[in-house]
């Protein structure tokens, strides 16, 4: 590291050669309790992207493309935090950014096992919080790496970028498993909701003219 450079690089190290002799550290989501999704309303909320033939695009992606990966929130704010609060700078959110979304809360027919990556879990997986925060670049080595863990997990559990409070899940596209999804509202009906929860991070919204 340069001299001139203070404190850590900011990217998270690849997965360690150990990490498949170790039991992974999990969170289990019981199956009915409801994770959330905020997307555009013209797109079914069940997707595992990116796609077959397309490139990583999302922090947890399959860096070789093995597998899809679904991404949800375990509170709306979270949801919402990281999909339109993802600039910090902007003090205002413009409507026409929320009334194209819809939050949805998805079901699951089965407990759902999560590599707990945050809290203890990092140091037990021989990481930190870059994990989360930092480049994408390691993430999908990461994914792919636990994907292939004699524990078979469902997917990651990690903490927004954008409130380090909420927790945040990259699910597998993992069988047997199924989604449901229900209790679809488009934003535009929430809106007072929707100010109020922006309200909680100093943001308002900037109304359509």
């Amino acid at each position: 590291m340069s001299p001139d450079i203070r404190g850590p690089s900011g990217i998270a190290s690849p997965p360690p050669d150990w990490l498949k002799t170790v039991t992974l550290p999990m969170m289990v989501v019981p199956a009915e309790q409801p994770l959330h999704r905020i997307h555009r309303v013209d797109l079914d909320p069940i997707f595992f992207g990116p796609g077959a033939g397309k490139a990583a695009t999302y922090r947890f992606d399959s860096a070789t493309g093995r597998f899809g990966v679904l991404y949800a929130g375990n509170g709306l704010n979270g949801a919402l935090a990281e999909t339109i609060l993802r600039n910090p700078r902007r003090l205002m959110v413009a409507e026409t950014e929320i009334v194209s979304r819809a939050a949805t809360e998805l079901i699951c027919d089965r407990d759902l096992h999560f590599v707990d990556m945050h809290g203890a879990g990092l140091q037990a997986l021989g990481t930190d919080n870059a994990i989360s925060t930092g480049p994408y670049e390691p993430c999908g080595l990461w994914a792919d790496a636990l994907w292939d863990h004699p524990d078979q997990p469902d997917g990651i559990a990690y903490l927004s970028r954008h409130d380090p409070g909420e927790i945040c899940f990259a699910i597998f596209e993992r069988l047997p498993m199924e989604f449901t999804a229900r209790a679809t509202r488009p934003l535009e009906v929430m809106l007072k909701q929707v100010a109020s929860m922006l309200d909680r991070y100093g943001k308002s919204i900037a109304p359509s003219t």
